[in-house]
């Protein structure tokens, strides 16, 4: 069971640039060989470094050893990555199982070529090599953090709330005149609470930053406040001066502590992120699941100009800030350009006010946000209007104007069918609907199965397009009484026997305007 801050360290130790910090990552994975039976991942990912520590370095060693380890070390890789799909009776091909999992075809190619036939250059193995570990860091190391347990993202979370806890207690004083020899014991609490958030915020390595420390202070209830009255708002996203009161001392310490570089890009980029998220999954200008409220999406636009405006200057401004911390904004100008939605352009305007030439540069992009966004706006209220007319002519009925329908069918049914159609389609309250029945056409169908006398063949209208004279009524609706119905097997009437459910011939020649 490894903890959270020692698997990030070994996974940062691992992929660094410098050898010794990767030698002290293949270190401490083999304490961890020693102690138990570790992921296949991770002892691939080691023996990999190792391996690419000794190209490296070359004490003694000779090209075809070189190569031959290197194939040792892929080929092992590749085996035992690919044996975990292995499932079932007969063993599957490691194409296939590669392909499962996402590992390149050509790993499997270089495999075979290592095993069975002449042994790749060196070249091409160290390029495998790296892409091995590339693969890895992506489909592993990457994956397993964001799903490590959120013991440290609890620790940071408790911190900060602890520290802000002792703010809230801390009075505000205007400064004296002469300052007090004595500091009071609130400011004592404060400065105790400072060092140890120093302390502990000190103690955390860049992906900690990156993967806890960042998402906390994103959360509702941090950097954005929970109740929407202390929010800011479009346009303007100006953050209300409460906030930054709260917050800005905080944001400075953890700077001071992280390095504001590195502190305040890792939270633009985490803002951003939040503000558009990837529109090839929802479209563009469309909005997804996660995307925020209006008040939330205007606050954290409101801590992007913040954070420009003190720690962001272009390079040919002329009154260039001298103590603004080089911040690269690279990252967050091509997730707007790549998103665009409402919340991007805002963000591009923001950016625009501190750089002259790149407000130039993004105003056919910002132009083109504003009436792409306009027109959708148009869109939607056309959509209403034409929504709201169509609930009106026929989304509500009142009492009235079903009471003059039932009048119209009345009328209908009686210049069409005769007196007695409508008296019988009329049916006393306490009459269940269920008792309704179709009068038999032609003797062939029934819906319900009285035994009755009544059950005479109905003749077809007389009409010009043709069919069968005769003064017989219609078919039409009626209520046979309870006493003269009887048992039967489903699906049949009568004593049992199954009915023919073909309409007559003479209802192909019935006029539309009869049945309309």
């Amino acid at each position: 069971m490894f903890f959270t801050e020692e698997y990030l360290n070994v996974s940062e130790c691992l992929y660094s640039a410098d050898i010794a910090e990767r030698k002290r990552g293949v270190a401490i994975v083999k304490a961890w060989r020693a102690r138990s039976r570790l992921p296949v991942a991770i002892e691939a990912t080691a023996s990999l470094v190792e391996m690419s520590i000794v190209g490296q370095e070359r004490n003694g060693v000779n090209i075809t050893q070189l190569r031959h380890m290197y194939a040792m070390a892929l080929i092992r890789f590749v085996n035992t990555i690919v044996d975990l799909e292995q499932r079932g009776t007969y063993a599957q091909s490691i194409v296939s199982l590669a392909g499962r999992i996402g590992m390149p075809a050509w790993f499997v190619e270089l495999r075979h070529a290592g095993t069975h036939e002449t042994l790749p250059s060196l070249a091409a193995l160290q390029s495998a090599c790296h892409q091995a570990l590339g693969w890895l860091n992506d489909y592993y190391w990457n994956k397993q953090t964001r799903t490590l347990p959120p013991d440290t993202q609890i620790h940071v979370r408790e911190a900060l709330l602890k520290y802000l806890a002792v703010q809230k207690k801390t009075p505000v004083t205007k400064r004296a005149r002469k300052p007090s020899k004595k500091p009071t014991s609130a400011q004592l609490a404060m400065e105790a609470a400072s060092d140890e958030l120093k302390q502990f915020i000190s103690n955390l390595h860049q992906d900690a930053v990156r993967l806890c420390l960042i998402p906390v202070l994103l959360e509702p209830g941090f950097l954005v406040p929970k109740e929407k009255k202390q929010r800011a708002a479009f346009p303007e996203c100006k953050i209300p001066q409460a906030l930054e009161a709260q917050w800005s001392g905080l944001l400075l310490l953890l700077a001071e502590c992280i390095g504001e570089t590195l502190f305040f890009e890792e939270l633009l980029s985490a803002t951003v992120a939040i503000l558009t998220p990837d529109a090839s999954e929802h479209g563009i200008f469309e909005p997804s699941d996660s995307t925020p409220s209006s008040s939330h999406a205007a606050t954290l636009v409101s801590w992007i100009r913040w954070v420009l405006e003190a720690h962001y200057s272009s390079e040919d401004a002329e009154d260039a800030n001298e103590a603004a911390t080089p911040i690269n904004i690279d990252g967050v100008l091509e997730s707007c350009l790549r998103n665009p939605s409402y919340f991007s352009r805002s963000v591009l305007k923001v950016l625009s006010q501190f750089d002259v030439e790149l407000k130039r540069d993004l105003k056919p992009f910002v132009d083109y946000m504003g009436k792409a966004l306009a027109a959708l706006a148009s869109m939607d209220a056309a959509e209403k209007n034409s929504a709201a007319k169509t609930t009106r002519k026929v989304g509500v009925i009142s009492e009235s104007a079903m009471e003059q329908e039932e009048r119209l069918m009345a009328e209908r049914l009686k210049k069409h069918f005769g007196s007695a159609a409508v008296g019988s389609a009329q049916l006393d309250d306490g009459q269940d609907e269920s008792s309704m029945e179709v009068d038999e056409v032609s003797g062939n169908t029934q819906s319900t199965q009285p035994n009755s006398a009544a059950d005479a063949a109905v003749a077809p209208p007389t009409d010009s397009a043709g069919g069968a004279s005769g003064s017989a009524p219609v078919s039409r609706w009626s209520y046979m009484p309870q006493s003269s119905w009887s048992t039967c097997p489903i699906g049949t009437v009568g004593l049992g026997d199954i009915p023919c459910l073909e309409w007559p011939a003479w209802t192909d020649d019935v006029r539309p305007e009869l049945v309309s």
